[in-house]
């Protein structure tokens, strides 16, 4: 086999059709020349983090493209931002750059995210024609002569997380938890370090920069730990996968075609699915991170043993869930207050609805006398106001059902029960602060998923139990039985992760064709997966379903006890992982990556999914 100069080519330029993953085989190439040169160079720490740096936008061009040149402009907008930041003395001209900073970052993020969505609102409630259109595709063909299609903007690989990445950095800076950094070099590797760069975990400013400048050291330890990471990735990647292509797709792409056992399967297949995709390719990250020498935070930690919706977050996407925490949530007021930014967004996610279902002169009505009874309420804090308000809701909500106004109600919804919830505790105004914020929170959190209103709705659904379950919190507090009794908890691990399932659906569902021409909504395909497992699970063929996809269910079964293995059962497998002799690890390591490709060229490659974040 001979390697010329077409194929070094080939290998230095972007091909679309296979964009680099931790899955391609080109990347273990790559990442053995990286590793090569960085034992030349790594006791000098300046050519070490240099030669880091280049690799890192190498990696980026390879996954993203031309859009390598957001990453760049990004990276160098917030370096000087942050600069100014330090550099003035009065707090109006920090806030004015801390605002530049956020106008580009989440103005890039909502161009090539939401470009559609405003579109289509504006020429929905407007009646115009506009046309969503790539500019930097655009630029590009003037440039360059390229030949891009501007008309479809797509999402570049990463910009979610590298933007909240570039963010926290400059809020820090902003805060005072951090000071600018007077090199780029070091800035643009802690914006681009390649193991994490494309799908998280993200990472906070203040625990990697201090990295930069330690000494390399790695231990034995940390390299037998490193290599079980990346090894129990893999594997979790190709368990995603069997499950995906042999359970799930199916299901999500022809619910009707299958009992309502069998859908409800496929959402336990999707609940697997996901964790084991994203958190494998966490592991891989955290992996090859440690082999350089640098620690990356966990991301994952045993989600679906969660207790209560709250212990989920803490235990699912941990970078993500903390980022909306410190930079959002608490700045809206956390729990103790609400900003004027919460009571603004509420009524304008209601205000929103009425145009995505129609202008009626009724609703309108409807949303002033709740609005004004909203605002005696909120100065009274006397029952009468709020319980009057809710009646007016449920008026309103009535008439929304006859409209099929599904949006209005949907909003309506959420305002209604965090009202409620807010009326009923002891504490109010903390109570709908909290409510108000969490759910606004995760609302903003779904819609960093994606534009699409089902990823709104998976954010709402979270945010309402997030506020319930404080609410349950209040009510149960000081009682023991509610705490420390097994049964009880064991109850409450159930419901939450049936809770999650049931999110997951419309998280996971996407718009299906009916004989190559009729196309039914996502939440179509929703409505029709609850109905199926409701009214038409047929239990009576179960096991026969059992049977035809004996090797699935196997799987499946497999998957969740390892996911239930204890933690301290898992550290004593990667302790004899690591005390295994480096010979037996080295065929060991051969033997399962060899494994991995065969399968992978047998079945395909699957992009990670939160690549499409």
């Amino acid at each position: 086999m001979q390697f010329g100069w077409t194929d070094l080519i080939h290998f230095f330029s972007f091909n679309k059709e296979a964009p680099w993953d931790f899955l391609q085989p080109l990347f273990w190439a790559f990442f053995l020349i990286v590793i090569f040169f960085y034992s030349l160079v790594y006791k000098n720490i300046f050519l070490r983090n240099l030669w880091l740096l280049i690799t890192s936008l190498f990696f980026y061009y390879k996954s993203g493209g031309f859009y390598f040149w957001l990453l760049i402009f990004s990276t160098i907008t917030d370096f000087y931002f942050a600069v100014f930041i330090e550099k003035c003395k009065t707090k109006t001209f920090k806030t004015f750059w801390l605002i530049m900073s956020l106008v580009c970052n989440l103005g890039v993020l909502a161009y090539y995210k939401y470009a559609y969505l405003f579109t289509d609102f504006i020429n929905y409630v407007f009646k115009t024609n506009f046309i969503a259109v790539d500019y930097l595709a655009k630029l590009s063909n003037t440039l360059t002569g390229s030949e891009f299609d501007i008309t479809q903007i797509i999402l570049p690989v990463g910009i979610s997380f590298y933007v909240f990445q570039t963010l926290s950095y400059t809020i820090d800076v902003y805060r005072g938890k951090l000071k600018a950094l007077d090199s780029i070099l070091d800035f643009g590797l802690f914006v681009t370090f390649f193991p994490q760069l494309v799908a998280g975990p993200i990472v906070r400013a203040t625990d990697f920069l201090p990295q930069i400048h330690q000494p390399y050291h790695v231990s034995k330890e940390d390299f037998g730990k490193a290599l079980f990471l990346i090894i129990i990735g893999l594997t979790k990647k190709l368990l995603a996968d069997y499950l995906g292509i042999n359970l799930v797709n199916r299901i999500f792409e022809n619910p009707f075609a299958y009992t309502g056992f069998e859908n409800l399967m496929g959402v336990y297949g999707f609940a697997v699915q996901i964790y084991f995709d994203f958190s494998g390719y966490t592991d891989i990250a955290i992996g090859l991170a440690l082999l350089l020498g640098f620690y990356l935070p966990i991301n994952f930690n045993q989600p679906y043993k969660a207790e209560n919706i709250t212990d989920f977050w803490r235990r699912w996407h941990i970078s993500l869930s903390t980022w909306l925490r410190d930079y959002l949530y608490i700045s809206l007021g956390g729990n103790r207050e609400s900003s004027w930014f919460t009571y603004l967004m509420l009524p304008t996610f209601l205000v929103i609805a009425l145009f995505i279902d129609g202008f009626e002169w009724a609703s309108v009505g409807f949303i002033a006398l709740t609005m004004l009874f909203w605002i005696i309420w909120l100065q009274k804090y006397q029952d009468i106001w709020g319980y009057v308000g809710l009646h007016i809701m449920v008026l309103w909500a009535g008439l929304l059902y006859t409209q099929k106004a599904w949006a209005s109600l949907y909003c309506i919804a959420f305002v209604f029960l965090m009202w409620l919830s807010a009326i009923w505790s002891t504490k109010r105004r903390i109570a709908l602060s909290t409510d108000a914020n969490l759910m606004l929170t995760m609302l903003l959190g779904g819609l960093w998923h994606g534009s699409h209103l089902r990823f709104i709705i998976w954010g709402g659904l979270h945010g309402l139990a997030l506020g319930v379950h404080k609410s349950w919190m209040e009510f149960t507090k000081g009682k023991s039985f509610f705490h420390k009794n097994k049964i009880y908890i064991l109850f409450t691990q159930i419901l939450t992760f049936h809770f999650v399932c049931f999110c997951w659906i419309f998280f996971r569902a996407t718009p299906i064709s009916i004989n190559g021409s009729e196309e039914l909504d996502a939440l179509i395909v929703v409505k029709t997966i609850l109905e199926k497992i409701a009214y038409s699970f047929q239990p009576q063929i179960v096991g026969q379903v059992i049977m035809g996809y004996k090797n699935v269910f196997i799987l499946l079964f497999i998957a969740y006890v390892l996911h239930l293995i204890p933690q301290k059962s898992k550290k004593y497998i990667q302790g004899v992982f690591i005390k295994t002799p480096d010979l037996v690890k080295a065929f060991l390591i051969f033997l399962w990556i060899f494994f991995v490709f065969v399968q992978i060229r047998a079945a395909g490659i699957q992009p990670f999914i939160y690549f499409q974040f």
